[in-house]
């Protein structure tokens, strides 16, 4: 996706955020040396996830932490396990349970921090959980995805944030009836509140998937001319792409991977013009 004027006080907003986590009284340095950053890199048509990914590097370097979200990763993690058991039910009651599936596995995706649209705390959700699901999908294209997971021997799914793969657990297990094979996609390192495989285990999403597999790269969203050779042909061999959150769609919406089912929730102007939604949207679009 390209970057959009909108997306400049998001990115510096979301600095700001990570280094007050860690080290507020780097403030001024932090801020100052990611601005020099986005003026070198920003200029009409550029990824905003490849941009975002610069900077961010950026930052983490200079705050010497490795995981500036760790806390609320952890957080996320332990609301979303206690909000399991309900949408769990959720799901078992559904005339529809790949798309109530779909569904719940959208509302984690508020499990994100440090943007207006977020979640003030993790513990937000116990109170928001039933108002999310209950505004159902404003773009449903769950009856285009099934028709691709009935044809579908291989399935890629990358995952998105923590607290929200706890989530994802009831969809990879809908996604299991259709006798796929189903290759979850992790971060390399730690990046915002992104999965890595240690945070997969740690919620036992791993034992859903055939193979875990990282991106062995430092990347907001996925760069398809980082990741490995393993990785890379798995995406190449995939007959459907599952992705989760804005990062993904901002890292991939331009390339030519296809088919590719895209469940976020439209957290900012900009992704909701490119995906062809409104903001506050619960979105699951397929694109082939």
């Amino acid at each position: 996706m390209q970057m959009e004027a909108d997306c400049v006080p998001c990115l510096l907003g979301r600095v700001l955020f990570e280094t007050n986590l860690c080290s507020p009284a780097k403030k001024s340095e932090v801020m100052g040396e990611c601005i020099k950053v986005l003026c070198s890199e920003y200029e009409e048509g550029v990824n905003s996830a490849e941009t975002a990914t610069m900077v961010h590097r950026r930052a983490y370097n200079l705050l010497n932490c490795k995981d500036p979200y760790i806390d609320l990763k952890n957080r996320s993690n332990e609301i979303a396990e206690s909000i399991f058991p309900k949408a769990k039910k959720f799901v078992a009651a559904a005339k529809d349970p790949l798309e109530a599936a779909s569904l719940v596995s959208i509302a984690g995706n508020v499990l994100d921090f440090g943007i207006d649209a977020a979640l003030e705390n993790p513990e937000n959700l116990t109170e928001e959980f039933d108002s999310l699901v209950g505004q159902g999908l404003a773009t449903n294209d769950i009856p285009r995805m099934r028709e691709l997971l009935e044809d579908a021997e291989n399935v890629i799914y990358l995952l998105d944030n923590c607290g929200e793969i706890v989530f994802d657990k009831l969809l990879v297990e809908e996604l299991k009836w259709f006798g796929v094979r189903i290759v979850g996609v992790v971060k390399g390192e730690p990046i915002l509140t992104d999965a890595t495989e240690e945070d997969a285990r740690t919620v036992g999403i791993d034992k859903l998937f055939d193979e875990v597999l990282s991106t062995e790269s430092f990347a907001v969203g996925i760069n398809l001319n980082l990741v490995g050779e393993r990785l890379r042909k798995e995406i190449d061999r995939a007959d459907l792409v599952l992705s989760k959150g804005m990062a993904n769609f901002e890292s991939l919406s331009n390339s030519n991977l296809g088919p590719i089912a895209y469940l976020l929730r439209a957290k900012c102007l900009p992704v909701a013009i490119a995906i062809g939604a409104n903001v506050g949207d619960n979105v699951v679009r397929v694109y082939e």
